[in-house]
């Protein structure tokens, strides 16, 4: 007999969310989390002694204005910071490049080194923005299933209708995002390679490729469709760190009746007749459920947590050679004060995102 009506492997952010909305509607939920904390990337911990920091995701924009209001994070005590700063790039020990502080100042950097890219920018954003729009729309519509029924029909045509709307050169301009590298679609926009590379930084955060990858232009798209605190392609710091974030979405979890359960680690899914009921745990006690919800990497889930013979032959080769890493370093250094750079020695807003080769370093005081 089922114990509950839905039981999560993984409490991360995704888990959570998924939890609360099925407690909303009802269900009965139970969410198992292997760590003695819940969040997965998006936590807050001590690094070192003292020190508190995101030590794994470590700014926000992609979290749904839905999903806030939905899940009364901010009652819980969310409080999101604009970032008035994008990236800030060190050329030399006299030089840099920042971008943002809105677009005139964004301009006026340009314009140090390319009057033509500066003058361009404005239609370069606008280009963004309009794509940008359309996949806002569409990302609280349930993505239809290949081979599937009327239903995926219908949003399928729902869909394809979005994008008839945009102009011919707009298509053309999505069509670009999503198969082209980065590097193509900045050499053809920009001039200058100090502009093409602080861009270029922004393709390969959370991609695990580089920024001549074909694709990758997408992720220049991905970090514009968020928004915060009602601005549009802004991003920003939850005080108190990522952390903050799950443990609103773990309030609210909890106070819809969701049993959260950590330093619970899942060994393996109960499968019976072709369908999951349930998980054994790592000391041996089994959980059952109607449905069971992943919120594990894929390759974990289906190659460490199931058998074989419960899935697919052709289905279990292709989630082996499944890519998932990291093409980036993140840094939490610990720091008696504002760390000095020789090409902008004073304090100011270019200490909240540096962005030093393909480094990544966050400072924050929290």
């Amino acid at each position: 007999m089922a114990e509950c009506d839905a039981l999560i492997i993984g409490g991360g952010h995704n888990g959570l969310v998924c939890a609360c909305y099925l407690a909303a509607a009802g269900k009965s939920v139970v969410v198992l989390e292997r760590r003695e904390i819940i969040g997965g990337a998006a936590v807050t911990e001590e690094f070192h002694p003292g020190f508190r920091n995101s030590v794994a995701s470590y700014t926000v924009s992609l979290l749904h204005p839905k999903v806030i209001k939905d899940l009364r994070l901010e009652h819980h005590g969310l409080r999101i910071l604009d970032r008035p700063l994008a990236n800030f790039l060190p050329l030399s020990d006299t030089d840099f490049l920042k971008v943002g502080g809105g677009l005139e100042a964004t301009q006026a950097e340009f314009a140090r080194f390319s009057r033509t890219d500066a003058e361009r920018l404005p239609e370069y954003y606008d280009a963004l923005e309009i794509v940008a729009d359309v996949l806002r729309d569409l990302l609280l519509i349930t993505p239809p299933n290949v081979g599937g029924g009327i239903g995926d029909i219908v949003r399928a045509i729902q869909v394809s209708r979005r994008f008839k709307q945009l102009n011919m050169g707009q298509r053309r301009f999505v069509l670009d995002m999503f198969t082209k590298s980065a590097a193509e679609v900045l050499d053809q926009w920009f001039e200058n390679e100090h502009i093409k590379a602080v861009f270029g930084f922004d393709a390969v955060v959370g991609n695990f490729a580089s920024p001549y990858t074909p694709g990758s232009a997408y992720v220049l798209l991905h970090h514009v469709f968020g928004e915060v605190n009602g601005k549009k392609g802004n991003w920003g710091h939850a005080v108190g760190g990522m952390g903050a974030i799950t443990q609103a979405m773990g309030a609210q979890a909890r106070s819809l009746g969701v049993t959260i359960q950590t330093e619970a680690a899942v060994a393996r899914v109960i499968v019976e007749d072709g369908c999951a009921v349930g998980v054994e745990l790592a000391d041996g006690a089994v959980v059952r459920a109607n449905t069971v919800v992943s919120n594990l990497n894929p390759r974990l889930l289906y190659t460490q947590l199931m058998e074989p013979a419960d899935l697919p032959e052709d289905f279990t080769r292709a989630i082996k050679g499944y890519r998932c890493g990291s093409g980036t370093l993140r840094m939490n250094v610990a720091l008696s004060e504002l760390p000095g750079f020789t090409c902008l020695p004073d304090e100011g807003i270019h200490h909240q995102a540096l962005v030093v080769g393909e480094v990544l370093l966050d400072f924050k005081r929290f």
